[in-house]
């Protein structure tokens, strides 16, 4: 498995979405499908492997896709990176933060009392 840390996205200039349209002829990356472009469908270049997850931001993994795919996709990629992320804090021994800042704890008859170590 690759590192989890996410690869510095490079600018899009129109000539690389041209590059990327062409070199995959219209098709979508993701349904395989024709993109009507010239009758004003959307679309955007997504990357096939995400950049969160390790992809790389070269033409070679990036590719034309439907705006209605994209985010089907990336729905599924900021779960994957966000439980990638997690895993690797876990490996790491990195552990959230306490949220409870009161010195103040409620015991379970509902006595408030001081907290021992603060």
């Amino acid at each position: 498995m690759t590192d989890v840390s996410t690869t510095p996205r490079r600018a899009m200039s129109p000539m690389r979405k041209l590059r990327i349209w062409e070199a995959h002829g219209g098709i979508c990356i993701l349904c395989e499908q024709k993109i009507f472009a010239s009758q004003g469908e959307k679309w955007i270049i997504e990357h096939k492997r995400a950049l969160v997850l390790g992809g790389a931001d070269d033409d070679a993994n990036c590719g034309p896709a439907h705006e209605t795919c994209r985010r089907v996709k990336d729905k599924a990629d900021v779960a994957a990176g966000a439980k990638a992320k997690r895993r690797k804090a876990k490996m790491l021994g990195i552990k959230k933060p306490s949220t409870w800042q009161s010195k103040w704890k409620r015991r379970v008859n509902g006595r408030t009392v001081l907290r021992d170590s603060i």
